[in-house]
This record gives structure tokens, sequence and C-alpha cells, in this order.
């Protein structure tokens, strides 16, 4: 099966790094996985160290030009299905492939993916094989603007490599850390690109440092100069306890999470959250509000669901940062959360099963 996944993002955040895993199973399992993308974007980079072809049609110079590049990149492929990444990308990947139809030696299946729960709508969509939303919080905000996708949405959560845990010294408050080689004892993060609502975190740490005045609140992730960020710590005269380590390689993140006593979310919007599975699966509990689509990994387990404010999630945070018991039985819940839903195994299989479903002309 020939797979052409459409996206133009420049940075990988973890839409992109679910597209690299998706890639990745989809070719270790004897299909042919190939990608639009941006010229100079961080995905074909990522192709390219997993040996993934890849056609950078999106540059923001040659727009005009756009729907030529994508249609050529598609007659170079010949697709089964198409599966668009960006809703930005749905009408000029639908038009160009309709205009190259002709020259096709057969119609690809079309799939639009919803990452992120912006709920606009896409008068393209009803035209469209299937549509995969990674959440049923995101699939809901997409069905209310357009009812008549309801019929052909399916829900296919993302999925994670799980790393090796070492369950003794997890449960140890006082193990050597990884990456925060000089802390100790509560080390707390949130995860994710820096728009995600990370001041109300730093809001709340007053409250969390009355209960653990040594507590590091770690800020892991984002490719821009939180300036705001940054003045809004120092005004609350925070800079010792907060670390702000920008974005880093896949491969360190199991390290931070050896690492975390607890990883927390402010973000009440969340599309899903592919680093709250990363969490769960490093047997590091969440703490999160009771809102957005990581809900939906939380209520089955490894994590505390917060209702209220910054009062309520600053006592959610400091009642199991102080009871060793119940964080190291919520890590242990989380992990077989992770492996039982969470997989990547499960989600390629999921996205197979998919793909199958619709080039059988199955809604």
């Amino acid at each position: 099966m020939k797979i052409l996944y459409v996206t133009n993002a420049l940075v990988s955040s973890g839409a992109e790094d679910h597209l690299e895993d998706i890639a990745a199973w989809m070719k270790t399992h004897g299909h042919d996985p190939a990608f639009l993308v941006s010229a100079k974007s961080a995905l074909s980079r990522q192709m390219s160290n997993i040996g993934v072809p890849f056609h950078e049609v999106f540059d923001r110079k040659r727009r005009l030009s756009l729907p030529y590049r994508i249609g050529k990149a598609v007659l170079s492929e010949q697709p089964d299905i198409i599966s668009i990444n960006r809703e930005h990308n749905i009408i000029p990947t639908l038009w160009a492939t309709r205009f190259v139809s002709p020259w096709l030696k057969k119609k690809p299946k079309m799939v639009a993916v919803f990452h992120t729960p912006t709920g606009r709508y896409y008068p393209g969509l009803k035209n469209f094989d299937g549509v995969i939303a990674t959440s049923e919080y995101t699939g809901a905000s997409f069905v209310r603007k357009n009812p008549e996708i309801e019929r052909m949405t399916e829900i296919i959560h993302y999925g994670v490599r799980l790393p090796a845990v070492d369950e003794t010294a997890k449960k140890n408050r006082n193990r050597t850390r990884r990456y925060f080689r000089d802390r100790g004892f509560p080390i707390i993060a949130m995860v994710g690109e820096l728009w995600k609502n990370q001041e109300e975190l730093v809001d709340a740490a007053p409250a969390m440092l009355e209960a653990f005045p040594d507590m590091t609140l770690a800020l892991v992730g984002g490719y821009n100069e939180p300036a705001a960020l940054k003045e809004r710590i120092a005004r609350l005269g925070l800079q010792k306890h907060f670390v702000l380590t920008g974005r880093l390689p896949r491969n360190l993140i199991p390290d931070v999470f050896h690492d975390l006593d607890l990883s927390v979310s402010t973000h009440r919007n969340e599309g899903f959250g592919i680093v709250h599975i990363e969490s769960i699966a490093s047997l590091t509990p969440v703490v999160a509000y009771n809102s957005g689509g990581l809900v939906e990994i939380i209520r089955k387990g490894g994590g505390v669901l917060v209702n209220g404010g910054v009062r309520e999630f600053a006592q959610a945070v400091v009642d199991l940062l102080s009871d060793d018991e119940k964080r190291f039985h919520l890590g242990i819940e989380g992990r077989k959360v992770a492996e039982e839903y969470f997989s990547i195994d499960a989600m390629g299989k999921n996205h197979l099963r998919f793909y199958e479903k619709i080039l059988a002309g199955k809604p």
C-alpha cells in the first residue's frame, strides 16, 4: 500500500513526531509511505533519517505554483491513500489531485487527519473518503461544524514507543537524575510548545513552593524565545526554581520523564497530547485540568484530573508529591494504560485497518 502523507509544518511538534512514527511503522510492516512537506522543514530531516521519500512542495516564495507541484508529486507517487495532516492543505491537495486524476492509474482515497480541535468548516470534506481525529474531543469540534463527516470519522489515538523503565529507581525520590543532574526532589515539568497556557503553571508555583521550597519546575519544549514567560517568572521572583530547556531531541525525553516526579499540564484545549502518553509510559503520573483531549488518556489511569483553577491545581500537585505510595501506584497504573492502549504498534494497526476499510469502500 502506498500512503502519501501531506503536511506543510516547518517545525516538528507532537503531530509531526507522530507522523514520523507512523511512517516508520508502515515501512517496517511492508507498506510504502511518502511525504509532501515544506522546503527545509524538520520533517524533511526526519524522513531522510528513516529513509522515507519526500517532496518539498510547500514553499512560501512560490505559492502560485503550489497546485502544480502537488499534482506532479501525486503523479510521481501514484498513492492508494492521500492523508492530509494540516487543515490548510486540504483544499490545495484536493484540487491538485482532481486536476491530475485523468493521468492517475487509480483514484486515491482521500483522508483528512485532525490533530487539533480548531473545529473549522471545510466545504471539501464531504468529498473525502475518511476522516481521522486523534481524540474524541478534536473529532467532536469538527463534526459540530461539518456534520456530514460524522459517518466517516474514526478516532485513532497517538501511540509511542514504550521506553525501558526502572521501577526500583523510580520509587526512590532520591534517585540519581539523568538530565536534571543538579536537581533533587521534587521535580515537576510541563512538556510541550510554549503557547499552551504555561503562564498558569507559573501562577500556581508560589502555592506549591510553600509546601516544597526546593521544588524545580521545568518548561520543556518550544522553538521561540519565551520572553513573556521569563518576565512573568522574574516578576514573581521564581528564577531559581524554573528551568526552561528549549526543545530537546526525542532521544532525551525518556531521561527527562525518568527524572520527573510529576508531569503537569495547565493547557485546557489540548487536542490529545503525545507527551502525556510518553509521561505515563515512563512511570510518571500526570496532573492536568479536566479539559481537552488529554482527558481521554488520564481517565484510563495514570494521573489526576483537576476541576477548578490555579488554587485547586496547586493543591493537587502538592497532595500527590506528599504521597509517595499513591504517586508510585499511579506510575505503575499509567504504564499499564500505555501498554494496553497507546503503544506505537496499536496505533499503526489502527491506521492500517482504517486504510484497508476505506480502500474496500466501507464507511
